[in-house]
C-alpha cells in the first residue's frame, strides 16, 4: 500500500513498475491511496483497525497515537535484528534510524532524507542592486533584510517591498533560535531535555522576529499569508524553509523576468558556531505487518526486495527515470530530457539516498544546494526529541504546543506583553510540560546509558 501523490495512480504497464520487477524478480500488487489531506492517514488508520493488512504499508506520522500505538503493539515486524543481514540496509543513515525507531527498535525502514537541509532563500540581484554581500551573521542577515524594506532593492522607485516572508509556521524563528546556538524544537541544557521556547537563545529570536515584524520587515500577516506567495510576486527578498524550493518553486518567476536570480545560503556564523537547521533524517516508514507476513522467510523475501531497491541500479532508475525516455547520457552523467515526467510517485519507493545511482546533470543552483547539503550534514542540528518517547507528549504534546506557538504569534504582533509570554510558558509548563521534559529526559538517559 503506497502514497499516491499525482492525480492519477501510475499505470499497470508502467515502465518503472516492469523495471523494478525485472531487477528484483518480484511480482508487486500496488494498492495506491491518494494523499491529499489526510486521505492517506485516513485510509491507513483503517486498515490497521481492520486487521487485514497488505504485505508492506507505507506509514506516514510515525509518532503519532495511532501509528505510535501501532508499532508498540506489536502490528508490524521489529527490523533492528535483520538489517545487519543485507548489504544495503545494514547502510542505513544512522540519524534516520535512530529518529526513526522507538526506544531503540525499528518497525520499519525510514525513507533516508537529507538532514540539513533548511536555510535562506533570497534574490541575489537585490543584494547585487543595493551593493551588498551574502549575510553571514544574525545581524547581517536583520542589515540586509531592512535594507530590502527600505531601500527599493528593485529600483522601480516605489515603496512596495519587504525584507522577509513568512507564514504560520514562523520558520525564520525556529532558524533564528538554532543560529544563536539553541535547539531544534527540543535540545540537552544542563542535563535535561528541553524545548527551544524556554532557552535563552530562543527568547533572543523572539524578541529579534518582533522587532522585524514591527519594523515591516515581516509583513504582519504572517499567519495567514501563503508561504511563496510574496516572493514569487516580487515583493518579499528572502524566505527560510528548505533550501531545494529555490529550485522548484520559482521557474515561473525566473522565466517571466530574466533579472531574477534566486540564490541559497545555510552558513552562518553565531556564538557557537555555524550550525543548521535539520530534518529527522527520514520521511515515513516502510512497515511490514505481521498479520500479512507470517514467518521470517517471507519477512527475508521482503526485506531482500527492499535491499535491491538500494542498490544503484533501482536508485538511477528512482532518481533519473528511464533512460532514453527521462534522460540520455552524456559524459557519464544523466541529462534531463525536456519535458521528461521522471519518476513520479515511484520516488516514493525509494528508501536511500536521492543522490545514489548515476550522476545527474544539474543547474548552477541544483549543484550549489546539492553541495551545501553534502558539505553541511555535520552542522545539522537534530531536533532531539524524534528518537525519544514521552507518554504525557502523545496524550496532551499537540495541544500544549499549539497554545505556545498561539502565544509566540501574539508576542511577535504585539498582542501579548513579555508578562504574557512569560505566563504562557508558566501555564504550559505546569499543564503538563515539565512531565514532558521529565520523561524526554527520562528516556534520554536510559537511551544513552546515563
Amino acid at each position: 500500500m503506497m502514497i499516491q501523490q499525482l492525480a492519477e495512480p501510475p499505470k499497470a504497464d508502467s515502465p518503472f513498475l516492469k523495471a523494478i520487477q525485472a531487477y528484483t524478480n518480484t511480482k508487486l500488487d500496488i494498492s495506491w491511496i491518494p494523499g491529499a489531506g489526510t486521505a492517506y492517514d485516513d485510509k491507513v488508520s483503517a486498515t490497521i483497525a481492520s486487521g487485514s493488512l497488505p504485505d508492506v504499508i507505507l506509514i506516514r506520522r510515525t509518532k503519532e497515537s495511532p501509528n505510535l500505538n501501532a508499532q508498540m503493539s506489536g502490528v508490524f515486524w521489529e527490523l533492528t535484528p535483520y538489517l545487519k543481514d543485507y548489504k544495503n540496509l545494514s547502510k542505513m543513515s544512522e540519524i534516520a534510524v535512530q529518529n526513526a525507531s522507538i526506544s531503540g527498535k525499528l518497525y520499519g525502514l525510514p525513507r533516508e532524507r537529507v538532514l540539513s537541509r533548511y536555510g535562506m532563500i533570497f534574490r541575489k540581484d537585490w543584494l547585487d542592486n543595493l551593493g551588498l554581500q551574502e549575510p553571514k551573521t544574525v545581524d547581517d542577515l536583520y542589515k540586509v533584510a531592512k535594507a530590502f524594506t527600505e531601500n527599493d532593492p528593485d529600483k522601480d522607485g516605489k515603496n512596495n517591498t519587504f525584507g522577509i516572508q513568512e507564514d504560520a509556521t514562523m520558520e525564520l524563528l525556529k532558524q533564528l533560535t538554532v543560529y544563536n546556538g539553541g535547539p531544534n524544537g527540543w535540545g540537552l541544557q544542563d542535563g535535561k531535555v528541553v524545548p527551544d521556547f524556554v532557552t535563552t537563545e530562543f527568547k533572543s529570536a523572539l524578541d529579534l522576529y518582533k522587532k522585524m515584524v514591527s519594523e515591516k520587515i515581516v509583513s504582519e500577516d504572517f499567519p495567514i499569508a501563503k508561504k511563496y506567495d510574496y516572493f514569487n510576486q516580487g515583493k518579499a527578498g528572502m524566505y527560510f524553509s528548505v533550501i531545494d524550493d529555490a529550485t522548484t518553486r520559482h521557474v515561473d518567476m525566473m522565466k517571466a523576468d530574466p533579472k531574477v536570480q534566486v540564490d541559497v545560503a545555510e552558513n552562518f556564523d553565531g556564538p557557537t558556531g555555524q550550525h543548521v537547521r535539520a530534518t529527522f533524517g527520514y520521511d515515513s516508514l516502510i512497515a511490514i505487518p505481521k498479520s500479512s507476513v507470517k514467518d521470517e522467510a517471507k519477512l527475508k523475501e521482503i526485506l531482500t526486495f527492499l535491499d535491491k531497491m538500494g542498490d544503484d541500479a533501482m536508485l538511477t532508475l528512482i532518481n533519473a527515470g528511464v533512460e532514453g525516455v527521462d534522460y540520455n547520457v552524456e559524459d557519464g552523467k544523466a541529462k534531463k530530457i525536456a519535458g521528461a515526467k521522471g519518476s513520479e510517485d515511484w520516488q516514493n519507493f525509494r528508501w536511500g539516498s536521492q543522490f545514489g545511482g548515476i550522476q545527474i546533470e544539474k543547474t548552477p543552483l541544483e549543484t550549489k544546494v546539492e553541495t551545501l547539503f553534502k558539505g553541511n550534514f555535520d552542522l545539522g542540528v537534530v531536533d532531539l526529541s524524534a528518537s525519544l518517547m514521552s507518554e504525557t507528549n502523545t496524550q496532551k504534546g499537540a495541544d500544549l504546543k499549539k497554545a505556545i506557538t498561539d502565544a509566540e504569534t501574539k508576542y511577535v504582533l504585539g498582542a501579548l506583553d513579555e508578562k504574557g509570554w512569560n505566563d504562557a510558558v508558566e501555564k504550559w509548563r505546569k499543564g503538563g510540560g515539565d512531565k514532558i521534559i521529565e520523561e524526554y529526559t527520562a528516556d534520554y538517559n536510559k537511551n544513552s546509558g546515563k
